[in-house]
């Protein structure tokens, strides 16, 4: 009995270790993922083989969190088949995205979508979210944002915060509804104040919206601060704008250069444009034309954009012919925004 007992707390640590490593995620904190004890996979290979549904998803799980060896993702496969016939909805809902990201199996999004609705009949939450996303994104070929959203409520309504940021969104933009501002902002409000980036922003734009009763730029810019923070890029662009505008907060060229080239940094194209034009007016930043020049070129690249075909035959004519050379130089072998930004120079570090 106490071997059996010591190795049951082997596989609660793992468990706890897990939460931690995810925890440390959200902080910022880059801790290698946690391994499972050889005591704890024993622990649950010996319960999965007794029949225990719980214990054989936990083992699978445990096999394929981190892991691409096909050896694992199959063996997971073998003990999820196992609890889903039981109807196990965590495992149902497993083996699933298996199915749907073809780990250890063949991809068969129709199967993930079958085995997403049976976990979400049993009123499981994830399940309910994943089952919600495909339908909005039409998985199948068909979007279906109505029953989407219906799942998504469901979700939400146990407290899966994704689920309520999903709602918040659907509402604000008319997504399988009529457009109704006020319950967006109550299902906004729970998802941002569960640390819900994509929730923040959204409900940061709410308060700046004409139609909205409760307008308050102020607000605006907490919340969306507070996304931008979290490192989301969308967030990180608005709140460059805010400042340049002033919106919420005294105009500041400054804080806009230092938010921009934050969400530039992730590829956020409206960010690349914004910078470039800081760069070439010197707002914010020292003027620098072929700065902009580059950023410019390495967008037009990405993006074909009306405005950014603009501002780079406005740059051409404001440079000469080594200038512009010089420029496409600094671009060569550059693959990411992060990379020509690091070689444009970072003005505000």
């Amino acid at each position: 009995m106490a071997t059996r007992n010591s190795t049951k707390k082997a596989a609660h640590a793992v468990v706890n270790a897990r939460a931690d490593y995810v925890l440390g995620l959200l902080g910022g904190v880059a801790n290698t993922p946690p391994q499972p004890s050889k005591e704890a996979m024993q622990y649950y290979a010996r319960e999965a083989a007794e029949g225990n549904p719980d214990a054989q998803y936990r083992l699978a799980k445990l096999l394929v969190e981190g892991q691409v060896l096909s050896t694992n993702n199959r063996a997971a496969l073998k003990w999820l088949k196992k609890a889903v016939e039981k109807e196990h909805a965590a495992s149902q809902h497993l083996l699933g995205q298996m199915y749907l990201n073809g780990r250890g199996v063949t991809r068969d999004l129709d199967r993930a979508m079958e085995l997403f609705r049976q976990a979400a009949i049993s009123g499981y939450a994830e399940a309910e979210y994943d089952l919600g996303c495909a339908l909005m994104d039409g998985a199948q070929g068909r979007k279906d944002p109505y029953q989407a959203l219906r799942w998504f409520r469901l979700a939400g309504a146990q407290g899966h915060i994704a689920s309520q940021y999903r709602v918040g969104y659907a509402l604000a933009h008319g997504e399988g509804c009529e457009v109704d501002l006020q319950q967006a902002a109550t299902w906004l409000r729970k998802a941002s104040i569960n640390n819900e980036p994509r929730a923040q922003y959204e409900f940061a734009l709410l308060f700046v919206r004409p139609d909205y009763p409760k307008h308050n730029e102020e607000e605006a810019m907490r919340w969306m601060k507070l996304s931008a923070k979290a490192g989301y890029a969308p967030a990180q662009y608005e709140l460059a704008m805010f400042y340049q505008n002033g919106v919420g907060t005294l105009a500041s060229y400054d804080e806009a250069f230092r938010w921009a080239w934050r969400a530039a940094s992730q590829e956020e194209h409206k960010a690349l444009l914004l910078l470039a034009n800081l760069f070439r007016f010197g707002a914010g930043v020292e003027r620098n034309l072929l700065a902009a020049y580059a950023l410019t070129s390495y967008l037009s690249q990405k993006d074909s954009d009306a405005s950014i075909m603009a501002l780079l035959e406005a740059l051409e004519r404001q440079l000469t012919a080594n200038d512009r050379a010089s420029a496409q130089k600094l671009l060569s072998g550059v693959k990411s925004a992060r990379e020509l930004l690091d070689t444009v120079k970072n003005p505000a570090n």
